[in-house]
């Protein structure tokens, strides 16, 4: 099937999850949400295993997937605070889980197999894969090919492949209107997944019963925010398109970005707004709950951003940031409020989930700008992510650091122009301007966590984003447009050796200290 077109409250600012993860904490809590939904009756038993030379097998501890996938097997959404405490709250229910490391092929980075089993002795066996920022897919059930990402109402009917040919034509007569529709087949056996917008009414459940060639069906809720709009023509998919757009129109990027997302999600002005007001909340929460310093964040480090935050009105030794002295301590605290498992906005991942803190609303603060200001600003920020994934999805396992908090700088450097006053055309250019200085940036989280050097990160990307949009301002011309930039920011990062792609196998992570916090992170992982 066509990639869907992303959506700026699926892929950009968002989804809303527990940290420290967006591939590894929020992909595996809606990988197991879709999955539990494969089986009838009350979930005894779950087996959760990941290839030995997968993303998955160095951090998946650090990173809390194992408490994701088994949040998500209970029910939970991702943001559902007691993700903290899924073990113990499955262990409550008689649920049995196991994490094992096997020997099968990693065909892609961060492949996860799942066998569950009921207490009407069903059983499901499902392969999925966390495709980055959150996103999620599910690639088989049982020996039928899959291609679930949670954007739909999936109906799975299976039949006999004698019957398909008679089944089809039903079908067809009944769900006129589609988001897509799959054919799988195993042996004697079809499995056939129509993809719908809207959730089935109990009549509509009530035909399918009757019709005799139809062996059994399930029915699959979404985990996306945003549903499948397969069906609409979008206003604009590439930064060049997004500029001639806005230069004969006289709209402004937010416009713009409100526009978009309406068509995609088939909300109203209000809907879309009102979204994204929540999304700015949620940041600021972030904000203030790791500025203070009480939190824990797990790991190999402590919490520094309200020291950091404080330290330059203390009259000790300090280079003054202007700006940035707000922007960067907002930064870190909210990737330390990741770490520690509060509740974060993926923008557009979790490991990069401090920039648009840092950049947009702490800089925003400093500037007195309003509240509708902050979410225009926010609006411009994320329409510029928009254009420059339309092809890829941002994640480290693929790409690299560099479509985390790189990729976040050059979308925050876009927003940070329209703040004060600059053009459609120097927006996208700064954009461009923060690719071009974080090409080939590796992901090696020292010992499996969002912490070394990823907090640092954040802070520095926040900064990339104000010299990116100061430089531009200041009339410096980047000469690569966006779209060739970022088209080169996913290649580059093809091009990166896997020990470099958020595998804990290169970079710091195999440093001596790497290795030694390896070691001291995995003993306090296994005592929780």
């Amino acid at each position: 099937m066509k990639r869907q077109n992303p959506s700026i409250f699926n892929d950009i600012v968002g989804p809303t999850m527990v940290g420290p993860s967006s591939s590894h904490t929020c992909g595996p809590s809606r990988i197991g949400f879709l999955c539990s939904q494969f089986i009838n009756g009350k979930l005894l038993k779950a087996t959760i295993e990941f290839a030995e030379k997968g993303a998955y097998t160095n951090m998946y501890k650090g990173q809390k997937s194992d408490l994701g996938f088994v949040n998500g097997l209970l029910g939970n959404r991702p943001e559902d605070i007691s993700l903290r405490n899924s073990f113990k709250i499955a262990e409550e229910r008689g649920i049995d889980i196991e994490f094992k490391i096997s020997d099968f092929e990693p065909i892609i980075p961060n492949i996860a197999k799942l066998t569950l089993e009921s207490d009407l002795g069903e059983k499901a066996v499902l392969y999925s894969d966390s495709t980055g920022g959150g996103t999620v897919k599910l690639l088989k059930y049982n020996d039928f090919e899959l291609n679930i990402v949670g954007d739909c109402y999936e109906l799975l009917i299976f039949a006999d492949k004698c019957n398909f040919e008679k089944l089809s034509e039903k079908l067809k007569n009944i769900f006129k209107m589609n988001e897509g529709f799959l054919c799988s087949e195993k042996e004697e056996e079809i499995m056939v997944n129509l993809k719908l917008k809207d959730e089935l009414s109990s009549s509509l459940l009530t035909e399918l019963e009757k019709i005799e060639e139809i062996k059994t069906f399930k029915v699959i809720k979404p985990i996306l925010v945003v549903p499948s709009n397969r069906n609409i023509k979008m206003p604009f998919e590439s930064a060049e398109e997004l500029l001639k757009i806005s230069e004969e129109s006289n709209k402004e990027l937010w416009e713009l970005g409100i526009e978009y997302e309406m068509a995609r999600s088939g909300w109203n002005k209000e809907q879309v707004w009102d979204y994204m007001r929540y999304v700015v909340e949620t940041m600021e929460a972030s904000i203030k709950g790791a500025l203070k310093g009480d939190i824990d964040m797990n790991g190999i480090i402590s919490p520094t951003a309200g020291k950091i935050y404080s330290y330059y009105n203390t009259g000790k030794p300090w280079i003054d940031m202007g700006l940035l002295n707000t922007g960067v301590p907002y930064g870190m605290a909210t990737m330390e409020y990741s770490s520690a498992m509060g509740v974060v906005l993926c923008a557009p991942t979790g490991g990069s989930a401090g920039v648009f803190p840092g950049a947009i609303l702490g800089i925003s603060e400093k500037l007195n700008l309003t509240m509708e200001e902050k979410i225009k600003a926010m609006f411009v920020t994320a329409v510029t992510g928009i254009v420059m994934s339309k092809d890829y999805n941002y994640s480290a396992e693929l790409y690299g650091c560099q479509v985390e908090p790189g990729a976040a700088s050059a979308m925050a450097a876009s927003g940070l122009v329209y703040m004060v006053g600059g053009s459609t055309r120097q927006s996208l250019a700064a954009a461009s301007c923060a690719i071009q200085n974080i090409l080939g940036t590796i992901c090696d989280p020292v010992a499996g966590l969002v912490q070394v050097p990823c907090i640092s990160r954040n802070a520095m990307s926040v900064a990339n984003a104000v010299v990116s949009a100061n430089l531009i301002l200041g009339g410096y011309d980047p000469l690569i447009p966006l779209d060739e930039a970022a088209e080169t920011m996913f290649r580059v990062g093809k091009q990166l050796p896997s020990e470099l792609r958020c595998t804990c196998n290169g970079g710091l992570c195999i440093t001596k200290t790497g290795k030694r916090l390896a070691e001291e992170q995995e003993i306090r992982n296994n005592t929780r």
